[in-house]
């Protein structure tokens, strides 16, 4: 058979090419015997090609007798399953471009199944993105956060994913500063900000949605949480807020607890409005906290902060407060007996999907033993899976976990440090270690076209 000659190759250049090569499942370069390339896979890597721009990265596209056919196929005679097939292999932010080539392919890439089905694509395929924010800077520091891929190759990302710009304040006409990552749920994040501004972001698509104001009670903000209610597919937020006084623990020395809880007020993104709640957190609790570096909390309709209960002395964690986001209420759930000691230090998080907590002492050197509740609200189905010696990872306490059951921990040389306690091997996050920075929150991000727009009334 006559060779083909090498002429006929399509060049483009991609800003993010050599990241998501993978998740195309195709090589960069061809080779022209190389004929087994799938229809599906020829076509995506020319899709693809078609809307990158300024890149860095070169896709040559073989010409061999499966690309030039009688009667060669184009994207627009495909039909709907096969472009499926094709775009959900790609990034949002291109998804969303093309939504403007064409009605049909708008109402395609609108459609909830697609939504989902891109997003689910992109969970299954490891395609998180850890973004590491860091304690308040200076105006004069532009690195708020760095960007981390969780698979290879593992390149900087911080000048591809870009911080909206912080809104203004209305009396003084100055920018607002970022002070806090309230959490984040199938790629949007929900950030606050000073004057009491609160931002719900998807970087995949630019899209920004300022909140409406809460309301100004008397009492003060204790905490905010953000997740996902199933059964209406809404995004909400939770405020909790409630009025401090002194609690005295010993003669001349006292600390600041919540004397009355007032009603949690809640947002819905479905809905674009506030809304308020009668039930309260129980008044035996004094206190709440989340105690959680890494945000993976809200993805199953619950969200969840430690209760300190005071009974002599110091208020400890002796429970764990639960807010339905379908339901819209307020419950408590117990801790394992066995971590309900004094001087203990129980925080939340989430490991392989279910609730777990990691419970230490400081300045004992006795480890951290972390707990599964193995089937939620059932307080016998608590179990120990793990216990480590601080001397086993050289490292201050646990930070928290990612949702492939990775360990988050700094070391004692201030590194960030991912540790696989099933292969038992660890990696360090050498370009995030800020030296006199602290880590603040580490979002678990992940590539998707989820965005809610408020129902029209």
């Amino acid at each position: 058979m006559e060779e083909l000659p090498m002429k006929a190759v399509e060049t483009v250049k991609s800003p993010v090419r050599s990241v998501y090569d993978q998740r195309l499942k195709i090589p960069i370069m061809f080779h022209r015997r190389q004929s087994k390339m799938s229809e599906v896979q020829r076509l995506t890597a020319l899709l693809h090609s078609r809307i990158c721009d300024d890149a860095d990265a070169t896709i040559c596209l073989p010409i061999t007798p499966m690309t030039l056919p009688q009667q060669p196929t184009t994207i627009e005679n495909l039909s709907g399953d096969l472009l499926s097939k094709i775009f959900i292999l790609l990034m949002a932010k291109q998804l969303a471009q093309m939504r403007c080539v064409s009605k049909s392919w708008n109402a395609l890439l609108s459609h909830p199944s697609f939504i989902k089905s891109h997003l689910h694509h992109s969970i299954n395929n490891n395609d998180r993105i850890l973004l590491v924010f860091y304690e308040k800077t200076s105006s004069s520091d532009h690195e708020k956060f760095v960007a981390y891929p969780c698979r290879p190759p593992y390149l900087e990302l911080s000048n591809f994913i870009k911080l909206p710009l912080p809104p203004v304040n209305p009396k003084s006409g100055d920018n607002s500063s970022f002070t806090d990552i309230i959490g984040s749920v199938h790629g949007l994040i929900c950030s606050r900000y000073t004057d009491d501004v609160i931002h719900i972001w998807n970087p995949s698509l630019s899209a920004v949605s300022t909140l409406p104001p809460y309301s100004c009670s008397l009492g003060d903000d204790v905490s905010f949480g953000f997740g996902y209610d199933g059964n209406t597919d809404d995004y909400k937020v939770v405020k909790i807020s409630g009025v401090f006084g002194p609690h005295t623990i010993r003669p001349g020395f006292s600390i600041l607890v919540v004397k009355e809880w007032l009603q949690a007020e809640i947002y819905s993104m479905r809905k674009g409005c506030w809304k308020f709640i009668t039930q309260r957190i129980p008044s035996h609790v004094a206190m709440i906290f989340e105690h959680n570096y890494v945000c993976v909390d809200g993805h199953d309709g619950h969200l969840h902060w430690s209760g300190y209960i005071v009974e002599e002395g110091e208020p400890q964690p002796r429970t764990i407060v639960v807010f339905d986001l379908g339901s819209e209420t307020l419950f408590e759930m117990p801790l394992p007996d066995a971590i309900l000691e004094d001087n203990r230090m129980n925080h939340l998080g989430v490991l392989s999907g279910k609730l777990c907590v990691r419970s230490y002492r400081w300045f004992e050197d006795e480890g951290i033993d972390v707990w599964v509740m193995e089937e939620y609200g059932v307080a016998e189905s608590w179990v120990k899976r793990h216990s480590f010696c601080f001397s086993h990872f050289n490292c201050c306490p646990l930070n928290g976990f990612t949702s492939h059951s990775e360990f988050i921990y700094r070391n004692t040389d201030g590194h960030l440090v991912l540790y696989d306690p099933v292969a038992d091997k660890t990696r360090i996050l050498e370009k995030h270690c800020r030296g006199k920075y602290r880590p603040k929150r580490i979002v678990e991000y992940i590539d998707s076209l989820v965005w809610v727009a408020p129902s029209l009334p």
